[in-house]
């Protein structure tokens, strides 16, 4: 290419190459700002791209002492700049201009490519190496910018519109390394920004970014290794996907909003995270927002978010190994599901709003292992909150939470393990609370507490394992407590919040308060609707023992022989009453004294008025009535009375009453003392 070949302002350019001297075309055009009506810019802004291309190519001349360069503003460009597999050593910066066709850096090799509040219809840098900056700051890229595979030190998409709409690519850049950071902050991008497999050095910047692809992945990240990744405030409509990727520092969505109605708004299974995730600031997600198996060293922060996905999962960290999960004030439309997470530290929920479905908890942490505390402090739940075999290390805090789920299960902690407390202080459950089999180290407090599953079950400790278990509700139950075969140490109850209905065969405890007299707490037994059994009596009275208070005891043992005489055969229900007329069933000893001193008055005054005859003609003991009423009287003892004398008419029948009186007395208080002797 010759000078004689140039127009006027390519022979600008081509004198200002060798110094790299900015050449400026806008000087007195009035359309010099509107880039949309480049094509209708007059020849003196038109610039061949053949001749900027031949300058690129060492066309031009280099004078010592300067560094040559493209230096170009408000230009039309004309023709396609084709450098694919070129060489380039000159810089290559434009503002202001307009190109006509797509740019091709295909497979080259440059320095600094600056590009700036331009227009492009298209850019293809694919497996381009570049030794500098790729600027395109505020410029539009009507097509695609594909970078797929390339090398540069840094790049600058800051405040650039890229992408045609539709159903389409916007930015391809798969493979691509960045030796610095990626400052796509403002970008502008319609249709998808595919950054797959990229590898930045320093942070990628997407604040501010709007990206849309509706119903499509939108933002592609995946198996992707960055150093950090800064998307505050930024809109992605249709899917963001970081799978597999690595994060070398913190990722930051403050305030962002990922919009993907009935699919996945973010898809990051197996993310890598050295530093924290920050979904907060007034955070929002329409789809779900998938985090499965992901490892986050650091904290997960949700406080104040927003998550949208009803019917389905809309934030799911299930098998996630977290450091931290701080969920204040959280609201989240569809489930939270935790199944097999791993949290070393706390897991904070207090004050969220949670809403699940029919078919689907509202929150979900089976086998969920938590190493601090569980805080639910004033958690408002519209579904159940299933903690079935989970392990917390501390507490599990429930205070002031309002758990709604009628006619199902509201709070399921199932065969849990808590080291600490569980504290349901002050809680208000509409819906069945499940606690069975769970194992908790220290208290399990239901202090002031409303639960009603009404017609079923309101509260199921069966089995459970726990230090102490408190039940001073606010009110009593509506529904069932069962308690069966459950082991407390310290059981604590309220009289005036007795549940109507309470199951308790197989409770042990080790301490009952508050201490109530045997009548009280015998009310309390007659509360289960399975009818007698005897183990609950057996450890009320063991309870009395061991607390000092044997009359208790024994008044607890005689109401279980009364509640379980009823249930037994007419010949064995009448036996029953005469032993507890005469002995109490062995517990009333002072009766059996009593009948022995009535039917000893009775045939020693009997006997002293009518005194029998000697029985033969021999010696015979001087005849004492009342030694000869006690010798019919016990059966196994001879004093030398009743053998020696035979009375006859009423008195022989009083003495057959004797007689059969002390067998029934004698027989009746061994049968006792062998009940009592055998249950210690």
């Amino acid at each position: 290419m010759l000078p004689a070949d140039l127009s006027e302002p390519e022979k600008l350019l081509w004198q200002a190459f060798p110094h790299g001297t900015w050449v400026d075309l806008r000087a007195g055009d009035p359309l010099a700002d509107d880039l949309g009506s480049a094509v209708n810019w007059g020849p003196g802004r038109v610039i061949r791209a053949e001749v900027i291309r031949a300058l690129l190519l060492g066309a031009g001349e280099v004078e010592p002492g300067y560094v040559p360069g493209i230096r170009l503003r408000g230009a039309r460009i004309t023709g396609r700049l084709d450098l694919m597999g070129a060489s380039l050593e000159h810089p290559f910066v434009c503002e202001y201009c307009s190109f006509d066709t797509e740019l091709r850096f295909v497979e080259s090799s440059t320095r600094t490519v600056r590009i700036v509040s331009s227009h492009l219809p298209a850019f293809n840098g694919t497996r381009m190496r570049l030794e500098g900056i790729l600027n395109l700051y505020a410029s539009v890229v009507a097509g695609v910018l594909r970078l797929d595979q390339a090398r540069v030190s840094e790049l600058f998409l800051r405040d650039a519109a890229v992408g045609a709409g539709g159903d389409t690519d916007a930015v391809a850049a798969y493979g691509l390394a960045v030796d610095g950071g990626l400052d796509c902050a403002g970008l502008n991008a319609r249709g998808s920004v595919g950054l797959e497999m990229a590898a930045v050095t320093g942070s990628v910047d997407l604040t501010g970014a709007r990206i849309a692809r509706p119903g499509q992945r939108a933002l592609i990240l995946d198996r992707a290794d960055v150093g950090r990744l800064e998307c505050r405030a930024m809109i992605v409509e249709g899917e963001m996907r970081m799978q597999n990727s690595l994060v070398g520092a913190s990722i930051t969505l403050v305030g962002a909003r990922l919009h993907n109605p009935g699919g996945v708004a973010l898809s990051a299974g197996g993310l890598h995270a050295a530093g924290g995730l920050f979904l907060i600031g007034h955070f929002t997600a329409i789809g779900e927002v998938r985090l499965y198996g992901a490892e986050l060293a650091a904290n997960l922060t949700l406080s104040g978010a927003t998550f949208k996905n009803p019917g389905g999962i809309a934030l799911n960290l299930n098998r996630a190994a977290l450091g931290i999960l701080h969920g204040a004030d959280l609201t989240c439309d569809g489930q939270v599901s935790l199944i097999g997470a791993r949290i070393a530290s706390d897991v904070d929920l207090s004050g969220a709003h949670l809403a699940g479905s029919k078919d689907l908890p509202a929150l979900a942490a089976d086998r969920a292992s938590i190493e601090g505390a569980l805080i639910a402090a004033g958690l408002h739940a519209h579904g159940e909150i299933s903690l079935r075999t989970a392990r917390v290390g501390q507490r599990a805090v429930f205070t002031d939470a309002q758990l709604d789920n009628v006619d199902g299960t509201a709070l399921r902690l199932s065969r849990a393990q808590v080291a600490a407390d569980v504290f349901c202080d002050g809680m208000t459950c509409a819906g069945r609370v499940r606690i069975a089999g769970a194992t908790i180290g220290g208290e399990v407090s239901f202090t002031g507490a409303r639960i009603g599953n009404p017609g079923g079950v309101a509260l199921d400790a069966t089995a459970l394992d726990a230090g102490e278990l408190s039940l001073r509700l606010a009110e009593p139950a509506k529904g069932l407590v069962d308690l069966r075969h459950a082991r407390i140490k310290v059981f604590r109850d309220d009289p005036g919040c007795w549940p109507g209905t309470l199951s308790v065969d197989g409770l042990t405890y080790g301490a009952l308060e508050p201490r109530l007299p045997a009548q009280q707490r015998l009310q309390w037994l007659a509360r289960d609707p399975g009818g007698h059994q005897p183990q609950p009596y057996e450890q009320l009275a063991a309870h009395y023992t061991a607390a000092g208070q044997p009359v208790d005891a024994r008044h607890v043992m005689h109401a279980s022989e009364r509640i379980q005489r009823r249930a037994k055969p007419p010949f064995a229900r009448a036996w029953g009453v005469l032993q507890d007329v005469t002995i109490g069933y062995g517990y009333r000893p002072v009766r059996a004294v009593a009948w022995l001193v009535i039917l000893l008055a009775a045939g020693s005054t009997v006997f002293a008025i009518a005194p029998p005859p000697p029985l033969g003609s021999g010696a015979v003991p001087d005849f004492n009535p009342v030694i000869y009423t006690l010798d019919l009287l016990l059966p196994v003892v001879d004093l030398g009375q009743k053998h020696a004398f035979n009375p006859g008419g009423a008195e022989q029948w009083l003495s057959y009453v004797l007689i059969a009186g002390g067998w029934v007395l004698v027989t009746t208080v061994a049968a006792g003392a062998a009940r009592v002797l055998s249950r210690r």
